[in-house]
């Protein structure tokens, strides 16, 4: 046989099988005609009758039935993906672009995102806090929780992504653009000394409360600001504080404040709010966050929440022209406790209030030298102990202090 092909049952079915029937770096025939020398009585087929071709001797015809698309190359990376798999989204250079143009307008901002995001999956609650969960790991009812993890797990901080934006990959880029991507809302840093508006807001006391280590502010699309306006009318605004776990704020930032969601119902079913800071601080205890945050991997977190005065908000107040406690206002359906205490907040209507600023708290690491010792202080302290043994052992020793006396008489 020629061209190295011993029998017709075993004719080529690619390259690797018969490369000579290939130019290197190619998928079609060389224009030579080539034949085989077949045994006498049977025919000369041409060799793109002999077996498929994964393209046409063109080079752009269909792929032929049965055979899997090519990956990366050819015609076959416009056709349309398989029944059941979402579409390819845009290229990587789109989402690169998004994700800087993000974190160079605010990188706090940016980093706040993928903190809130990364807590709400590392959640043991995961399924009903990630919400919205992103698309591209979700196939149906199901979704890819531990791929996600993997995949975020992978993430570079921020500011080593902009630092080597030719070695990222596709994968990295649209999940950094997921994260940071909302047509609702946007986040904004702002100083410290916005902090004092704040209190003037809530009406806080003159008590003892740590200042935020960051704060933002949350800024919403023009049709979200027209509704809440509408909801509003010629009604006042209340500003109080919310406390929650760390790994509930993605879904709260994406989905607003549900009453129906709270667990805390003694005093009926509905958001509740304090206008004392020190109390929601209660409620927000330090979370694992984004290991590669700038702001730190554990947080805590609290809303400044924009509440509507309406009936439906349930807190102590006192009628018009009267020294009288409003007890409509003060008492929720189904309350089993009675009335609202003071400095809290019922809210029953989830149209009433929204989110408008964000209190970050970040718990300083030790350096690395103070946690090793304390990761190591058993064994450290049992060193000390034995040494102070030796000390109090080699003291009381007769061999021992004639040989010390023995030393310093010498040196006379």
């Amino acid at each position: 046989m020629e061209l190295g092909c011993p029998s017709m049952s075993s004719l080529p079915h690619g390259p690797q099988d018969c490369p000579s029937l290939y130019l290197r770096g190619r998928r079609h025939f060389p224009p030579v005609p080539l034949s085989w020398s077949l045994p006498e009585g049977r025919r000369h087929f041409p060799p793109s009758a002999l077996y498929p071709l994964p393209f046409s001797t063109r080079g752009a015809g269909a792929i032929p039935p049965g055979l899997p698309p090519p990956r990366g190359r050819g015609p076959a990376a416009a056709l349309a993906p398989p029944p059941g798999m979402p579409p390819p989204g845009p290229g990587p250079g789109e989402a690169a672009s998004r994700v800087r143009e993000a974190a160079g307008r605010d990188p706090l901002a940016a980093d706040l995102r993928c903190s809130l995001f990364a807590a709400a999956l590392q959640s043991y609650k995961r399924d009903s806090a990630l919400r919205p969960f992103p698309g591209r790991y979700a196939g149906g009812d199901a979704k890819d929780f531990e791929g996600l993890l993997a995949d975020t797990h992978a993430l570079p901080s921020l500011k080593e992504l902009l630092e080597s934006v030719t070695n990222t990959e596709k994968r990295t880029w649209d999940l950094f653009s997921w994260i940071l991507s909302s047509k609702v809302f946007t986040i904004q840093s702002t100083k410290k000394q916005e902090y004092e508006k704040i209190q003037e807001l809530t009406g806080m006391s003159g008590a003892v409360v740590p200042a935020p280590d960051y704060l933002f502010e949350i800024v919403y699309c023009d049709q979200m600001n027209t509704k809440f306006a509408e909801t509003k009318g010629e009604r006042d605004l209340i500003y109080a504080f919310h406390g929650s776990r760390l790994e509930n704020f993605h879904s709260i930032l994406h989905n607003g404040l549900h009453c129906h969601l709270n667990r805390t119902s003694l005093f009926g079913e509905g958001t509740y709010l304090t206008s004392d800071l020190s109390l929601a601080l209660l409620y927000s205890p330090h979370g694992l966050g984004w290991q590669r945050s700038a702001l730190g991997s554990i947080l805590s977190c609290v809303a400044v929440c924009e509440i509507i005065d309406h009936p439906d908000v349930k807190c102590q107040v006192k009628k018009k022209d009267s020294e009288e406690i409003d007890r409509k206002r003060a008492r929720v359906k189904n309350s089993e406790g009675g009335d609202v205490p003071q400095k809290y907040f019922v809210v029953t209507n989830n149209q009433l209030l929204r989110v408008k600023y964000l209190l970050v708290y970040s718990q300083k690491q030790p350096s690395s030298q103070s946690s090793w010792f304390y990761t190591h202080r058993f064994a450290v302290m049992m060193m000390l102990y034995l040494l102070l043994l030796i000390v109090i052992g080699a003291s009381n020793s007769p061999t021992f202090i004639y040989y010390w006396h023995r030393m310093f008489d010498s040196e006379r």
